[in-house]
């Protein structure tokens, strides 16, 4: 029994907006921008926490949960066989105001009161186990979530390696136990119970946790970007086999471009809290395997998602050259991402990526119609540049095109094939030279870069 969807209406900073779930599944965004609260609406919806109605976004009117729920055992099939849907679904919405909250179930497309029964067995049919970000936390946190662990782990398996997982659980509390329980401390014991869980889950392929949910909250506290890595990997692979991991979270490392399904970007707007996905597929045929192997060459692209603005180049001169001239302007702003895209053909599936979750974009590419070039190389590069100013979205993209490129947009004037040797090495030492002075077309187009 898993989540498949929730709708949030009137909760917290959140007004009304609506989340399709993956097994694993990123809240990623802003600080004070609402990631936390959407967790917090799965806790309202299992009684995990108190209503209050100074928590509703509109005070006067009811705060509403409607979650549907999909992947039904046998036993939950025969449960819930009078409320189920035709795609052995059930739809549940939670409605609560300041003196009494409700529960309903949907058929027919129409919602009905829900029977005391039902209403028990879906709050105890499934676990919540929610790791707080341990910026007020204890040693008994992370002892009550050790102990639903066991007890999720005992009351879903039966199999004798079960008992010899418990048993290297027990010592990683006996770990934590024997130390200065700080609060480093503790996130590294949760890394190495999840690590455990994981080994366990991958080596059998059976999901462990039934229909436990991991809430997650910053789980890269206190870990180093390696230990981020392996947590995010021990993560997807307990959430390959059934687990249901939901996670907020700051660090790129958790982020992989080709899993962008499993992406949540929360923003928040004069209308409250919202949530970006795109469930659809984004490339095709050849385009998935090169964009890819473009992230795996490149997996720190990832940060894209918590820019304020990115800003797409083509290659490895543009990412060192046009930060270096925004700062010797003035203008270079931390809050902007720089991705290398790696080449011109792969900028337009950077962009299709960044107008799916309306991350606001400046796309810089190279016209390449040097006079060096055959007729046949300039058509294709004018294929190319034409391809990129047609995906641009207006709304929240924008273009800057370099005269055939940076290198002579640098020193004004032409260059000639054999000048191109060495180019971030030989750009940078120039540009290094205390008299150099940055030529007034350039100059522009880095201020539009950096607006």
């Amino acid at each position: 029994m898993h989540i498949k969807n929730l709708t949030i209406k009137n909760w917290k900073s959140i007004n009304e907006t609506h989340i399709e779930f993956e097994n694993f599944l990123l809240f990623i965004g802003q600080s004070n921008h609402g990631k936390s609260n959407i967790l917090s609406a799965i806790l309202l919806f299992f009684d995990k926490i108190t209503f209050k109605n100074k928590h509703s976004y509109h005070m006067n009117i009811p705060t509403e949960l409607i979650i549907t729920f999909d992947s039904l055992k046998l036993k939950e099939l025969n449960a819930f066989k009078s409320i189920k849907n035709s795609e052995d679904e059930i739809v549940i919405k939670k409605v609560l105001t300041a003196d009494k909250k409700d529960y309903f179930y949907k058929k027919n497309d129409e919602f009905r009161p829900l029977s005391k029964h039902l209403e028990y067995y879906i709050r105890e049919n499934i676990e919540i186990i929610f790791v707080p970000s341990f910026s007020a936390s204890s040693n008994k946190t992370i002892l009550d979530i050790y102990e639903k662990i066991i007890l999720v782990i005992s009351n879903n398996n039966k199999l004798a390696y079960v008992e010899k997982l418990i048993e290297k659980l027990d010592l990683e509390m006996q770990y934590l136990e024997e130390r200065y329980a700080s609060r480093g401390l503790q996130r590294e014991v949760m890394f190495r119970i999840m690590r455990r869980i994981a080994s366990v889950t991958k080596s059998t392929r059976y999901n462990l946790l039934g229909n436990t949910i991991i809430m997650y909250e910053e789980p890269e506290l206190y870990l180093h970007p390696q230990a981020e890595r392996e947590l995010h990997s021990v993560m997807t692979n307990i959430a390959r086999y059934g687990g249901q991991i939901y996670v907020t979270t700051h660090s790129s490392s958790f982020i992989e471009l080709n899993n962008y399904k499993s992406i949540c970007l929360v923003r928040k707007n004069h209308d409250g809290t919202y949530v970006i996905q795109h469930k659809g597929e984004l490339f095709k045929g050849d385009e998935i395997q090169n964009f890819n192997m473009n992230y795996w060459m490149n997996p720190d692209r990832g940060e894209l998602f918590f820019a304020k603005k990115v800003i797409l180049v083509e290659g490895q001169t543009d990412k060192i050259i046009i930060p270096f001239l925004a700062k010797k302007l003035g203008v270079y702003k931390y809050e902007y991402s720089l991705v290398e895209c790696g080449s011109k053909s792969t900028i337009p599936q950077f962009i299709r990526l960044l107008n799916q979750y309306r991350i606001p974009y400046v796309a810089v590419y190279d016209k390449d119609e040097h006079i060096w070039r055959d007729e046949e190389t300039r058509l294709v590069s004018k294929r190319h540049n034409k391809g990129i100013r047609s995906l641009i979205n207006n709304e929240i993209g924008e273009i800057v095109e370099f005269t055939n490129d940076i290198e002579e947009e640098l020193e004004g004037m032409d260059r000639v094939k054999k000048n191109y040797k060495h180019k971030p090495f030989i750009a940078i030492k120039n540009i290094s030279n205390n008299n150099y002075v940055v030529p007034e077309k350039l100059k522009q187009k880095i201020l539009k870069i950096y607006k």
